[in-house]
């Protein structure tokens, strides 16, 4: 499989990992080798995005500041829908910024409905392999195992 310009992305609610793919041509029993380096363009923090959402939803104990369960509910849909738009937002750039041939993209399935919503066409087009699992936190050797 052919890696050259290809962009890999990893995120969950909490960050998002953009890489580019590498290749390296080793030397190996007198024969030409290649191998793929992922070399990170863009990393996010989202987590900040959380904090505000329990300083809204409750007092320095942890109690909720009035209102209703529901309440408290909704805000939390509401911010993670924000928190994924920002998500579709930074790789709907990168990818405009990097013009990829391909985008391997990792993320929950319980959100990957959503974040393919919101992301423009033209990223959804050079999108070839999506895995619905967060790598966020794997080794970014291992990342490109997932999907080759």
């Amino acid at each position: 499989m052919k890696l050259e310009n290809t962009i890999v992305v990893v995120a969950s609610l909490g960050e998002l990992k953009i890489f580019d793919v590498k290749k390296i041509e080793n030397i190996v029993d007198d024969e030409l080798k290649d191998s793929y380096n992922l070399e990170l363009l863009k990393g996010m923090d989202y987590i900040n995005e959380h904090k505000k959402i329990s300083e809204i939803v409750s007092d320095k104990a942890g109690n909720f500041n009035g209102g209703t369960n529901d309440d408290a509910d909704n805000l939390l849909i509401e911010e993670k829908k924000k928190i994924v738009k920002k998500i579709a937002k930074d790789i709907d750039e990168m990818v405009e910024s990097k013009q990829p041939k391909q985008l391997f993209l990792a993320f929950a399935k319980e959100l990957s409905d959503e974040l393919m919503d919101y992301l423009n066409p033209k990223t959804k087009t050079v999108s070839t392999k999506t895995i619905y699992k967060n790598l966020v936190n794997t080794d970014k050797n291992k990342i490109l195992s997932y999907f080759i």
